[in-house]
Parts: structure tokens; C-alpha cells; sequence
């Protein structure tokens, strides 16, 4: 009897110790998207998790067109007002429901703000209105409970390409992806806790179409047909809502991929749940946030940085003045993270300097490794000024006519040389996780130049100075440009 339970106990420990290898490659082969990816899916959805509960009173979800509009950080800044964005990229309404379904597990909030853009056709070969990959990055990124449960069983019911296995056991669906695994697949548990934009995805570009005009005067009774299917979702996420006596709010960003008949549809359904909507297409609203398209647009859908603080701004007034959300003196939450969105949108304004003086000024961080390699006869664009300005951040390009030259600046760390020969040098940084190679040439040793991070090309390539700068927080290149007399992008 004795030999009978010694071999079930080791039986017991041989299935422990599969299923937590089993566990364990599981987290490591699911995609992540952490703060150095451009959408940073995996850090807003995994950062929600580290917040006190009920210490956010306002939750925004929807589409990316709402994660690059709705800033926690301004909103709080402005009266205080604690939030937090779940949004994230063609987050379809079947998503939505059960994101907002597990923020109520942990959060009471008074108000939910809710993108209506994935209402309407987005995909139409896709049984969900998203492809598989858009709904496996959020849920992936949410915890297992009776929710998720519920949630990946709705998914496979409703889409015959995905199935509930492949949510359970991720190895099945990524098993090939341990080619491409990088350094946050094996720290990711540290990545996880990292909430400081709180679902925020900031953008940098000024791309604003001038065809887009705001709507005035228009016609109310030109309407479209919502997708049945969202439209069964959004009634749940009334219904989930009204559950837990929270006010829901429809929203619609600018963007040119709107419609008047679009907005008179979400209008009318909005008068018939005796909901508002608040449409940033409308004149009004438009007018009101101070927004200017051709300014403050990312691209054709997603406002930059500076339009989202508009809106943001502009919300956040309406959240207390009409909505009558109490603004707090002393979330650390967000008291905390001042500091770290300021420099946020430092790394969003780099990119957008075009003079060379004020840039040089910008680099002189030691949150940046700023590497700089010349092409060709960079001496020609360069004066007694701009060589000081240079050599105010360290770096020496007293050049002679034609020279190569490098430069690297990291954590108060200069490396540099120049002759007329090619140079190169391999160095690294971020406490030696990332890898850099640089090389010059000047005219008569070839007249070209390369900065690779990671094996990754980054260098414009141009002729004169180039310049490349790596975020040593976030992980990521922020900006390259060369130049030649200006900046060049």
C-alpha cells in the first residue's frame, strides 16, 4: 500500500512540473507589446492590474482611435479626475464588453467612456469586424478568471478561425515564435507593472488631412446600418453599465473616416438609451476643444500628442462640470507620474525640431544615447557656432574637410574620433543590453555612413551629420534625422 501512494505522489509532482513548464512557455512565446513597441498594447492592459481598486473613476475603451485620444495623466492634471484608458488597436465591441466586464472585478467607476468607431464595418472578412491578432492582444493580456473564461468561449463560438485551446495553451498558437523571442519575453513580469501612460498611446506626427471640415448644419435624417453583432455588444455594455449604476458616454474622435450618417446613427441610438454622445466631428465640440486638424492629427484617425491633450482637457472638463466626477487632490497613482509624462512628450517633441540648435538642446538627456556618425563632408554645414553648440553636449566636430567621424553619448559616457581614414566602432549601452555598431566615412574613404541598434538600421544615411537617438527608458529609437544645412527627416 505504502509503494501505491509513493508512485502517485510522484506522479502528482511529474504533472505539477509539466504544467508549470507548460505555464511557464506559455507566458514566454504569447507576443508582448510593451512601452518600447509604437502601441503599447501589453503595458496598458497588464498595467490596469496595479492599480489600488476603486481608485479610478473613469474608464475609456473602444479603438485606438480612443487610446490615442484620452490622456489619464492631462485629465488629472487638469481637476484631478483619476482614470484609466483599456483601449487598444481595432478593439472590437465583443472586446470591449468583456474588458469593461473585468474592470468592474476590480474598479467602481462613475463613468465609462466608449469609442464607437468599431460599431461600423472595419473588416469585413472578419466574423469579429478585427483580425484574430487585434482580439488576441487584449485578451491575452487579461487575467484568468471567469471572465476571460467566458470571453474565449464567446470569441471561438463567434469566429470559427479561433478556438479555446489555443487561448488556454498559447504554446499552440506561437509555438513557432521561439525564433523571434527577445529580452522582454523572459523579464516580462517587471514589464507587467509598468502603468505610467495608464493605457495612453502617445503619437508624434503632424499629418492632419486640410480636406477634413467639421460637421455643421447637416441633414439628420441620413443614417447607416451598425454590424448586428457590435450592435448586440454595445446593448450589453449598456445594460453591464446601467448593472453597476455607471454613466456611459458614446465618443467619436476627429477623423476623416467619419460620416454624417454615422454620427446621426450613434445620435439616435444614444436619444433612444437616454445616453449622451459626444461627437468631436461636430462643430461644436470641435470648436470648443480648441482642436485644429491640419495641427493636431497623428494621421487620418488618430490625433498626436498635443490634439489628445485637447481633447483630453477638454473631457475632463466635462466629466465634472456636466457629469459631476469629483476631481482628487492626492492620487499618488497619478500624482507619481507627472514627472514621466513630461518626458514623454519631450521624446514626442524631439522629432518634430527643426532647429538645429534647439535640437542639439534636446538631445543633452541622459535618459537618451545619442549616436552620431558623419557621410561624405559634413565639415561644409558646420560654423564656429554650430561646432559649439556641438561641443556643449560633448562632442567634438571641429572637423577638416571631408573627415569621418563618430560620436556616442550614453549615461555621461562620450566615445568619439574622426581622421580621413573609415572608422567604425562597436560599443553598447542601457547597462549593456542593447548593442550598436557606427561607421564613417568621409568623401575619400567612401562617403556613406550606417548606425545599426540591434542589428536594426537607423541612420538616415544622407550626407552631412547624422544623428539617431535612442531612449534608454523606453527601449526604443525616438528619433533620426541628418543634417545638411537643416534637419532632414
Amino acid at each position: 500500500m505504502k509503494s501505491h501512494k509513493i508512485y502517485i505522489a510522484k506522479g502528482l509532482c511529474f504533472i505539477l512540473i509539466v504544467g508549470l513548464l507548460v505555464h511557464g512557455i506559455n507566458k514566454v512565446l504569447v507576443p508582448k507589446f510593451y512601452v518600447s513597441n509604437m502601441w503599447p498594447t501589453t503595458s496598458g492592459l497588464k498595467g490596469f492590474y496595479q492599480m489600488d481598486e476603486n481608485s479610478i473613476d473613469v474608464i475609456y475603451i473602444g479603438s485606438s482611435h480612443s487610446a490615442t485620444t484620452f490622456i489619464p495623466q492631462v485629465v488629472y492634471d487638469t481637476n484631478g479626475i483619476t482614470s484609466y484608458n483599456l483601449s487598444c488597436e481595432q478593439q472590437n465591441m465583443l472586446t470591449s464588453y468583456y474588458w469593461l466586464k473585468e474592470a468592474y472585478r476590480y474598479q467602481s467607476p462613475k463613468v465609462v467612456v466608449l469609442d464607437t468607431f468599431m460599431l461600423f464595418e472595419l473588416s469585413p472578412s472578419e466574423p469579429l469586424n478585427s483580425p484574430e491578432g487585434m482580439t488576441r492582444k487584449a485578451i491575452d493580456s487579461m487575467r484568468w478568471s471567469k471572465v476571460k473564461w467566458e470571453a474565449i468561449h464567446d470569441i471561438a463560438d463567434k469566429d470559427p478561425k479561433q478556438s479555446v485551446n489555443s487561448y488556454i495553451f498559447t504554446n499552440i498558437r506561437f509555438h513557432d515564435r521561439w525564433k523571434n523571442l527577445t529580452e522582454q519575453d523572459f523579464i516580462y513580469p517587471s514589464l507587467d507593472k509598468k502603468f505610467e501612460l495608464k493605457g495612453y498611446v502617445p503619437l508624434n506626427d503632424r499629418a492632419g488631412s486640410p480636406d477634413y471640415t467639421p460637421m455643421a448644419g447637416y441633414d439628420s435624417t441620413d443614417m447607416v446600418e451598425v454590424l448586428p453583432l457590435m450592435r448586440d455588444y454595445l446593448d450589453k455594455i449598456v445594460d453591464l453599465c446601467n448593472e453597476h449604476d455607471t454613466q456611459l458616454i458614446l465618443v467619436k474622435n476627429p477623423t476623416v473616416s467619419w460620416s454624417v450618417s454615422r454620427h446621426n446613427t450613434i445620435a439616435a441610438y444614444a436619444l433612444e438609451k437616454g445616453i449622451p454622445f459626444i461627437d468631436y466631428n461636430d462643430a461644436s465640440y470641435f470648436t470648443e476643444a480648441g482642436f485644429v486638424y491640419t495641427d493636431d492629427m497623428n494621421d487620418y484617425g488618430h490625433p498626436n500628442i498635443w490634439g489628445a491633450e485637447k481633447l483630453s482637457a477638454h473631457m475632463a472638463g466635462l466629466l465634472q462640470g456636466q457629469y459631476g466626477v469629483v476631481g482628487h487632490d492626492d492620487a499618488a497613482a497619478w500624482h507619481d507620474t507627472y514627472t514621466y509624462y513630461q518626458d514623454i512628450k519631450r521624446d514626442c517633441e524631439l522629432s518634430n525640431i527643426t532647429d538645429i540648435y534647439e535640437y542639439l538642446q534636446a538631445i543633452n538627456q541622459n535618459r537618451y544615447t545619442v549616436i552620431v556618425a558623419v557621410a561624405n563632408d559634413a565639415s561644409r554645414y558646420l560654423d564656429e557656432n554650430l561646432i559649439k553648440a556641438f561641443s556643449d553636449v560633448g562632442l567634438n566636430l571641429n572637423l577638416q574637410e571631408c573627415e569621418s567621424y563618430y560620436g556616442i553619448i550614453s549615461t555621461n559616457n562620450i566615445v568619439q574620433d574622426h581622421g580621413m581614414g573609415a572608422l567604425s566602432y562597436v560599443g553598447s549601452t542601457r547597462n549593456k543590453m542593447v548593442d550598436f555598431e557606427v561607421k564613417s566615412a568621409g568623401y575619400y574613404a567612401g562617403g556613406s555612413c550606417s548606425i545599426k541598434i540591434d542589428n536594426d538600421g537607423y541612420a538616415q544615411g544622407g550626407n552631412g551629420i547624422n544623428i539617431v537617438v535612442y531612449c534608454n527608458d523606453n527601449w526604443k529609437v525616438i528619433d533620426s534625422m541628418v543634417y545638411d544645412g537643416e534637419i532632414e527627416r
